[in-house]
């Protein structure tokens, strides 16, 4: 009894630090996601079942938080897979009939009939109802074999008729009461691959849908995720990926889905009441008991203590410090758990749905084996195949064990090898590098630069050059960029762009770099369509590249919002990147340049003696020893303020025009005196200065 307790207690904790700042962080994200909402007549529906407690959580998370529903009306739509497949029978049987059949494609038909008809709806059906089926009872279900069971003239299949016709008649009543008026609906649920809302694109294509998920995830890209409007909160991944800790879900899910189950049955048909004409499930009562943590619920208890003693408000950038802390924790309880972790992040067996009696254990434990004898057969049937493999074996052989089980291998037959901790790596591909000082305006629009690349495995690195720091924190605090993959470096005094650069780039890991400025931007394939290139460059010495870019001109109104006045291409002649005419003049903007830290660090970084033009220095000395190619799209935005010619939001081109003038010729004789040994290749270079010059007064006399 005392075992019990602790084990009680110790679940309890686990729900209340770590489980509980996960979901504190993801109802801080859904509130920010109804505040950012357009204002289109909408309908936000949260699905049952795990709705109900999606719902009660993010109520107890803005009273918690002193916070203003922001939405007037926050619904709950009855519904599930098994549902929405009876609801859409009338409208689009064939869809109806391949749900069906998917899911009990691994049966027979004679084990699927008795769950296509709840028990009241059979009452009084002849038992030998089955013969009506002899010819395929041995079959395995298909969409057609459906089809036939459907249309059949017996009995057992003129009542299937009739229960699929009333339940699609109530399953659409009920979803035009919710979505009357409106011209979307938000669908707000656990996750994880959309079916259902997939389902309603098709079949109810007059509305809007969009959906708001814990999570994202799958393994099949082309069924699962080929329709848009769907947002993983917490995050989107199509497999387990080290570098991203929440993807340790895709090994242990049902702790999310367990803690969001109340006590009631799924909803797998409908009723309308008498008196009201509200449309619900059959065992649905008026009661919010399901709401209140049950016995056997401590997770569920642990996060609703968490929400309801959060009384001090967290900051957004605090919300999502502590859970990713807290993701860091399950992340190893899940990947690689302890016997003890075992037991605490175990759940309670998981029911099925479709009409279906039976549940599933996630860990297989002594009262199973009578079944499962073999550690290997009782590893097969686990739902949890990390915590099985943490009850079954001794430590040291269950860590060989972790790795294969982490990366989809084949568990090991030989005796186990060393286990190799570094098969989790925290080094991105891409350093994004911002430098800002006093420039609110121009950091917002950067932020949203960043957090619409369709790439995600980046770092941004924001470095502050002496300017104000708190305005700096709350802009990037309250930015889409996902924090954990921001850092944030502090100049107390400005060091000028170059070491700023510098200081940033050190406080960073990556493979590749490329300076963002905080006044330019991207367009959303920018750093996919680039660091696709650089894995496979045309030619191998091209170890950067480039792409086009948009030449904006911009104003600053009232120091609130930047108003775009005019845009034309930028440098749209350049298709290579040849040395000569980089040393007649610079080529290109930080923003369109993305390069290798190993030749950033071989070249010797940023030139800090220059104040301005040390992109072009460091250009000039790139080219020395490697290639740079182009990618001949418009995937930058160069930004500028020409009519702004001094002050924190002017242009360094423009506010700092003595300097340019002074350093450009700096640059060129550096250059040059590098190259006095070579006059062949300085005679190249007069050349290209040469021919800069003609395609400077040829472009000249073409905007006349």
């Amino acid at each position: 009894m005392k075992k019990a307790l602790n084990w009680q207690s110790q679940r309890t904790n686990f729900g209340r630090e770590i489980l509980g700042p996960i979901f504190f962080d993801y109802c801080h994200r859904l509130h920010a996601h109804f505040l950012a909402y357009d204002n289109r007549p909408a309908a936000f529906l949260f699905c049952s079942r795990a709705g109900l407690r999606l719902k009660y959580l993010y109520e107890l998370f803005v009273r918690s938080q002193g916070y203003q529903l922001p939405i007037n009306e926050l619904s709950l739509f009855w519904t599930s897979r098994y549902m929405t497949a009876k609801g859409l029978y009338q409208r689009n049987p064939q869809v109806a009939f391949q749900l069906i059949a998917k899911e009990f494609g691994h049966t027979q038909v004679k084990q699927m009939l008795p769950c296509l008809l709840p028990a009241w709806a059979m009452s009084g059906l002849s038992s030998d109802y089955c013969n009506s089926f002899n010819s395929i009872l041995n079959t395995k279900p298909n969409a057609q074999i459906l089809q036939q069971i459907f249309s059949g003239t017996n009995e057992f299949s003129q009542r299937l008729r009739e229960h699929y016709e009333q339940q699609s008649q109530l399953f659409e009543r009920q979803l035009k009461k919710l979505t009357e008026g409106k011209e979307v609906a938000i669908l707000i649920d656990s996750g994880w691959q959309g079916t259902t809302q997939r389902l309603l694109m098709e079949s109810y294509s007059e509305i809007d849908w969009h959906g708001l998920y814990f999570a994202r995830m799958g393994n099949d890209r082309a069924n699962n995720w080929h329709f848009f409007n769907v947002i993983g909160l917490m995050f989107e991944s199509y497999g387990y990926n080290a570098k991203q800790v929440e993807t340790c879900l895709h090994y242990h899910h049902h702790i999310v889905e367990d803690l969001l189950e109340p006590s009631i049955p799924s909803v797998e048909y409908l009723f309308e009441e008498e008196k009201s004409g509200a449309i619900l499930p059959l065992e649905i009562c008026h009661s919010s008991d399901y709401l209140t943590p049950g016995e056997n619920e401590d997770h569920y208890r642990g996060v609703v203590e968490y929400l309801q003693t959060c009384q001090q408000r967290q900051s957004l950038l605090e919300s999502r410090r502590r859970s990713h802390e807290a993701w860091q924790i399950l992340h190893r309880q899940i990947c690689f758990p302890t016997p003890d972790d075992a037991n605490i992040v175990d759940v309670r067996p998981r029911s099925a749905d479709f009409g279906k009696a039976e549940t599933n254990t996630v860990l297989i434990r002594t009262n199973y084996r009578s079944t499962h004898r073999t550690a290997g057969d009782r590893l097969q049937h686990s739902l949890w195949k990390q915590g099985q493999i943490a009850l079954e074996y001794p430590e040291t052989y269950a860590r060989e064990q972790f790795k294969y089980a982490t990366t989809n291998q084949p568990a090991a037959t030989k005796s186990p090898k060393k286990y190799n901790s570094e098969i989790l790596t925290d080094i991105p591909t891409v350093a994004i590098i911002t430098r800002t000082k006093n420039r609110p305006v121009m950091l917002k629009r950067a932020a949203l630069s960043v957090a619409s690349q369709t790439f995600n495995d980046y770092v941004w690195v924001v470095v502050n050059d002496g300017g104000e720091p708190n305005e700096v924190d709350r802009i990037v605090a309250q930015s889409f960029v996902d924090l954990r993959k921001v850092i944030i470096v502090h100049n107390p005094v400005s060091l000028g762009m170059e070491a700023a650069s510098n200081r940033a780039i050190a406080a960073s890991k990556s493979k590749y770099i490329v300076i963002h400025d905080d006044d330019d931007t991207w367009q959303p394939q920018f750093l996919m369509k680039t660091v696709e290139f650089l894995a496979n460059p045309p030619v191998p010495s091209m170890r950067a590249v480039i792409t086009h870019a948009t030449r904006w001109s911009e104003m600053i109104i009232d120091n609130d919002y930047v108003e775009l006045v005019d845009s034309t291409g930028y440098n749209d002649w350049v298709m290579s990147v040849p040395l000569y005419e980089m040393a007649s003049a610079n080529m290109f903007a930080p923003i369109q340049f993305v390069f290798p830290r190993d030749v950033y660090e071989e070249i010797g970084g940023f030139d800090e003696t220059l104040p301005v033009l040390g992109d072009w220095d460091f250009n000039l000395r790139f080219l020395m020893k490697h290639d740079i190619g182009v990618l001949p799209e418009k995937l930058a935005n160069y930004h500028h303020r020409d009519y702004q010619k001094s002050g924190d939001y002017s242009n360094s081109v423009y506010g700092a025009i003595s300097k340019h003038q002074n350093y450009d010729a700096v640059v060129r004789n550096r250059g040059l005196r590098n190259m006095a040994n070579n006059l062949p290749l300085m005679s190249i270079i007069s050349l290209g200065r040469a021919t800069h010059e003609i395609r400077g007064m040829l472009q000249q006399l073409i905007d006349r």
